[in-house]
């Protein structure tokens, strides 16, 4: 690519030699430079010249242009050259940074002595590594703390939810995993902890991070007995529920509709009150999806297993033999 401005410019210069040279031997041969000493022999000598003038005056502008642009081009390169090692020397310098940043963060996790340091401490330790799209590292240790009890679920899913939004597809692959594997531990005092964007079902989300979530909202529904959901966290318990009614009508894979449609059936089973829900993205209209759900047969042992215990927790409690329900 660097050369061609000189091959350009050389092969202009050879053309314009070969047909000055042509014209010239052209001209020489009709006469047109013989001069006889008449006046309309000089008259035909000069015209001559005239144009040989011209020739030359258009061939050295035709060689400026080429020679301007064979200028350009290289200083286009060399622009070029430049502007993509500066860049190449800045993503250096910010991944230099955002290493040594991520090695600061680490250093929260523990005092110099070696002990642990205080929850909030390690918690923003974590945002700051998920905030500099370490979501790898920061998953895997979100889920060890999880599995410590040393991290609140608020921030765990805080940063699973920035991992499913803005990671890649193995980092959200990741990230679900983490959460459907903690997430009978979601359920907290003020209700439960559930990523915004499974709340809002965003669109987009890979087909195994969207069956994952469905199976891991069940389990968040499963981590407390319907009567507690009903008596004192019925509105989380209908967030829930519509984020699995968006689930269920913006799903287009077959398998995952029909999974998610028979677990769908118990659970709305075991809230006869819902009816219409007024979700931010759409208004889920739960007699119309209970109508749709009822005969699906899960395809799957997974499924399955999990409807077994759909079943059983979505079953009334039996009355004891005094005639109350136990």
């Amino acid at each position: 690519m660097a050369h061609r401005p000189h091959v350009a410019l050389a092969l202009t210069l050879g053309s314009i030699i070969v047909l000055f040279a042509g014209l010239l031997a052209f001209m020489g041969h009709l006469g047109f430079f013989t001069f006889t000493g008449t006046d309309p022999s000089s008259k035909i000598v000069a015209a001559s010249l005239a144009l040989v003038g011209a020739f030359l005056a258009a061939a050295v502008s035709i060689v400026g242009l080429v020679v301007k642009y064979s200028i350009d081009r290289q200083t286009e390169s060399r622009q070029e050259i430049e502007a993509q090692r500066a860049a190449a020397l800045q993503r250096e310098a910010e991944q230099r940074l955002k290493l040594e940043a991520a090695v600061r963060a680490l250093q929260l996790f523990s005092t110099s002595a070696g002990e642990p340091t205080p929850a909030i401490q390690r918690e923003g330790a974590l945002f700051m590594l998920a905030n500099l799209g370490q979501h790898e590292l920061t998953l895997q240790l979100v889920d060890e703390l999880l599995s410590k009890e040393d991290v609140s679920a608020g921030a765990a899913v805080a940063i699973i939810n920035q991992a499913l939004l803005q990671g890649t597809e193995e980092q959200k692959t990741r990230a679900i995993s983490v959460f459907s594997g903690h997430a009978a531990r979601m359920a907290t005092p003020a209700g439960a902890e559930v990523p915004e964007c499974l709340l809002n079902w965003v669109p987009g989300l890979p087909a195994y991070v969207r069956e994952w979530a469905a199976i891991a909202l069940v389990d968040v529904l499963l981590s407390r007995p319907v009567a507690e959901w009903t008596d004192k966290f019925i509105f989380q318990a209908y967030s829930l529920l519509a984020a699995l009614g968006i689930a269920w009508v913006e799903e287009t894979d077959p398998r995952l509709k029909t999974n998610l449609g028979a677990v769908l059936h118990p659970i709305l089973a075991a809230f006869p009150q819902s009816q219409l829900l007024c979700h931010p993205r759409m208004a889920i209209d739960t007699d119309k999806i209970r109508s749709e759900v009822a005969h699906l047969v899960p395809d799957g042992q997974a499924t399955e297993d999990l409807l077994q215990r759909l079943l059983q927790w979505a079953a009334p409690e039996a009355p004891d033999e005094t005639g109350t329900e136990g």
